[in-house]
C-alpha cells in the first residue's frame, strides 16, 4: 500500500468540497492500486464512512459490517497464531483496526440504521458497542500475558490503563432511540449515563457538559435533535528510535525535531557492546477542526448553540496508548534480536573476507535492512471525524427554515447547512438531524 498522501489526496479534495458521491467513486476506483487484501479492513471502514456521509445508508451498513466482521475474525486468528504474530512487524500483518475504529464502527452503523427507520437494529449496534468495551480490555490482557510468557527474560511490556469505558455519544443516540420507542425509563437512564461520563472520565470529557434535561419532557411542541460531526480524525506519524548496546545494557535514543535525545536505558542480560540499530513506531497525531461553534437558527432567529459531546480524536489518542506500549516493546525486541543475529553473520563474513572496507559495507547494508523491516505501520482510517456536537430545539409543528451556522474561534462563518421548508410534524418523537463537516 502506498503512503496515505498518495492514496487519499484526490478523495480528500472531494470530501473537502462535500462531494461525497464523487469521493466514493474515486475511492472505489483506487482499490486495486492502493489496497491489498491485508488492507481490506481499512478500505471497508473508509468506504463505509463515505457511504454514511453521502446518506447511502444501505451500503454504509454493508461496508462497515464487513469491516466489523473482519476485525473480529483477524483477532481470533492472531490469538490462535500466538507468538508467531508477535514476532512479525505490523506492516506484514493484516490491518485489524485501531480500538477506537472498532468501537465507532457501531456508532455509525447505528446512525445509518436510524435513518433507514430500523431503530431496533440501531439499538443492537449500541449494545454491541457496550460489549466491545469489555472485549477490548480482555483482548489487551491476553496480548500482555502472551508477551510476558515469551519475552519475560528481557523485561515486561508496560501495562497501560485507559479511562474510556463509556461513550457520551452512544448514550445520546440510545436516549433518542429509546424515547422514540416509548421506552421512556430507558431513555432517562441513557441520559443519566451520558451525564455520568463527564464526571467519571474527565480527562476525555474536559469540556462543558451539555444540557438535554428538557429533551425528554413533553411540552406540546415538536422536538428536533441535531448531531454534527466535525474535523478529520487522528492520523499516525513515524517516531524513530536508535539502539546502542553495552555489556548487558541497551541505551535507547529518540529522534525529536532532527536531534537524537536519550530516551531510556534497559537491562538486556547477555548482550554484548558495540551494536547499533534503528526502528520506528507509529504515534497518534490529532487533526482537530477549524469549527469552534455551531449556532442553530429557526426562521432566521438564533435559538440555540450546539455543544461538544465527544472528542473522538482524544478517544483515539487515549485508546492507542495500550497498543503503543505493545508495539514499542515488540519492535524493540525484534530489532535487538535481528541486530544480534546480524552481528553474528557479519563476524562470519569477516572471517571469510578479512573484514576491512568490505566488512564495513556489509554492516552498513545489513543495518539498513534491519531498519527497513522495522518501519512504522502508519495505516489508519481517514474519514472518522474529530468531534461530535449535539443540540436540540423545540418548535411548533409546521413548515420552518432551519440553519446550522458553523463558526471559527474568531466568529467567522465557515459554512451553513440549510434545511429549507422543513416540515415539522406534531409528534412526541424526537427527530434527529445529522450533519457532517470534515474540516
Amino acid at each position: 500500500m502506498l503512503t496515505s498522501v498518495e492514496q487519499y489526496k484526490l478523495v480528500d479534495k472531494l470530501v473537502a468540497q462535500e462531494n461525497y458521491a464523487q469521493a466514493i467513486s474515486t475511492f472505489e476506483k483506487s482499490k486495486k492500486q492502493y489496497f491489498s487484501e491485508k488492507d481490506r479492513v481499512l478500505y471497508w471502514i473508509d468506504l463505509g464512512l463515505l457511504n454514511h456521509y453521502a446518506q447511502d445508508d444501505s451500503n454504509a451498513i454493508m461496508n462497515l459490517h464487513l469491516a466489523d466482521n473482519a476485525i473480529e475474525e483477524l483477532y481470533t486468528k492472531s490469538i490462535s497464531k500466538g507468538v508467531t504474530s508477535m514476532l512479525l512487524n505490523d506492516n506484514a500483518l493484516d490491518y485489524s483496526g485501531e480500538d477506537y475504529e472498532n468501537l465507532y464502527i457501531n456508532v455509525f452503523k447505528a446512525l445509518s440504521y436510524y435513518r433507514l427507520g430500523s431503530s431496533e437494529e440501531a439499538l443492537i449496534e449500541i449494545r454491541r458497542l457496550i460489549e466491545k468495551f469489555v472485549e477490548l480490555e480482555q483482548k489487551y490482557q491476553k496480548e500482555i500475558d502472551l508477551l510476558k510468557d515469551t519475552t519475560s527474560v528481557h523485561g515486561n511490556v508496560e501495562e497501560v490503563k485507559i479511562n474510556f469505558y463509556s461513550s457520551a455519544l452512544s448514550h445520546f443516540i440510545s436516549m433518542i432511540l429509546f424515547y422514540n420507542d416509548q421506552s421512556y425509563d430507558d431513555a432517562r437512564i441513557s441520559k443519566e449515563k451520558m451525564y455520568e461520563v463527564f464526571e467519571t472520565q474527565k480527562e476525555l470529557y474536559n469540556f462543558n457538559k451539555p444540557n438535554f434535561d428538557t429533551l425528554l419532557n413533553f411540552t406540546g411542541k415538536s422536538k428536533i435533535a441535531f448531531l454534527s460531526f466535525l474535523g478529520k480524525g487522528a492520523q499516525k506519524h513515524e517516531y524513530v528510535f536508535s539502539i546502542d548496546t553495552f555489556k548487558d545494557l541497551l541505551v535507547i535514543s529518540v529522534n525529536e525535531n532532527g536531534k537524537w535525545l536519550q530516551y531510556s536505558s534497559t537491562e538486556w542480560v547477555g548482550i554484548n557492546g558495540g551494536l547499533h540499530a534503528k526502528f520506528a513506531v507509529p504515534k497518534m497525531m490529532k487533526k482537530g477542526s477549524i469549527v469552534d461553534n455551531i449556532e442553530i437558527f429557526v426562521d432566521g432567529k438564533h435559538v440555540s448553540n450546539m455543544s461538544k459531546i465527544e472528542s473522538i480524536e482524544d478517544i483515539a489518542f487515549e485508546t492507542f496508548k495500550r497498543d503503543e506500549a505493545i508495539i514499542y516493546f515488540k519492535s524493540l525486541t525484534r530489532t535487538v534480536t535481528k541486530a544480534i543475529a546480524n552481528e553474528a553473520l557479519n563476524k562470519e563474513l569477516d572471517k571469510k573476507t578479512g573484514g576491512g572496507s568490505m566488512g564495513g559495507l556489509t554492516r552498513l547494508l545489513s543495518g539498513a535492512l534491519i531498519y527497513s523491516t522495522e518501519n512504522a505501520d502508519l495505516r489508519i482510517s481517514h474519514y472518522f471525524p474529530s468531534y461530535a456536537y449535539a443540540g436540540n430545539v423545540e418548535i411548533n409543528p409546521g413548515v420552518h427554515n432551519i440553519e446550522l451556522v458553523y463558526k471559527s474561534k474568531n466568529n467567522a462563518i465557515i459554512a451553513v447547512d440549510k434545511f429549507e421548508n422543513y416540515k415539522v410534524e406534531k409528534t412526541k418523537n424526537i427527530n434527529l438531524i445529522e450533519t457532517v463537516l470534515l474540516k
